[in-house]
């Protein structure tokens, strides 16, 4: 049995019982080509067979196979929510992640209708931009980090739905370096309340 630490692990898992692979039960696999198998079992609970560790193996498989997915799908996500990026429509990339919302809506809230105000773009050039031209960068990044999310939740749901470890290991994730996907789209502007409500506490882009 190739994967017996896992499955002993999760035989006493399933029962809310925490133990030592280390101490309670010791697997030894001599190198010899033969399978695993339990050297020591210094627990008081009763040992299994090897039949019926067998029969849990491809359950244990499944099981620690998508909390390992998931756990990649939630750092890859993180990673690039921080550092995301877009082109914008303006035709220029820009940072696109939580804090560039916040950081634009801050700059909305002292701008009038006529104002020109600098802005740094994702490879810090600079760019004299209205405000409408601000806003709609506003509404672009939002869309971009909601696109993240969409795709978030699509692997997300892909993940849940495997049956086997085998269709686990299939399943690259990958969220992209940069999104150079232009907004050409007829875009409503975001009002600077609603964009405040979207980005506090990710209200709108839920985990």
């Amino acid at each position: 049995m190739e994967n017996l630490a896992l499955t002993i692990k999760y035989y006493f898992e399933k029962q809310d019982i925490k133990i030592d692979l280390s101490y309670d039960v010791v697997v030894y696999d001599d190198g010899n080509g033969t399978d695993p198998y339990i050297k020591y079992w210094n627990i008081s609970y009763p040992q299994p067979t090897m039949e019926e560790l067998e029969a849990l193996e491809s359950e244990a498989m499944l099981y620690y196979g998508r909390n390992s997915k998931l756990a990649e799908l939630n750092s890859k996500f993180d990673a690039v929510l921080l550092s995301g990026h877009c082109m914008s429509s303006l035709g220029f990339v820009v940072d696109a992640n939580i804090a560039s919302v916040r950081n634009i809506d801050g700059l909305l809230v002292v701008m009038d209708s006529k104002d020109i105000e600098n802005f740094c773009d994702y490879n810090n050039e600079i760019h004299a931009l209205t405000r409408q031209q601000i806003e709609t960068l506003q509404v672009e990044i939002i869309k971009h980090i909601q696109s993240l999310y969409d795709k978030k939740w699509a692997y997300r749901e892909k993940i849940n739905a495997c049956e086997t470890a085998e269709e686990l290991d299939k399943i690259v994730i990958d969220f992209g370096t940069e999104n150079t996907k232009y907004f050409t789209d007829d875009m409503k502007i975001i009002s600077r309340k609603t964009s405040t409500n979207l980005i506090k506490d990710n209200a709108c882009f839920a985990s």
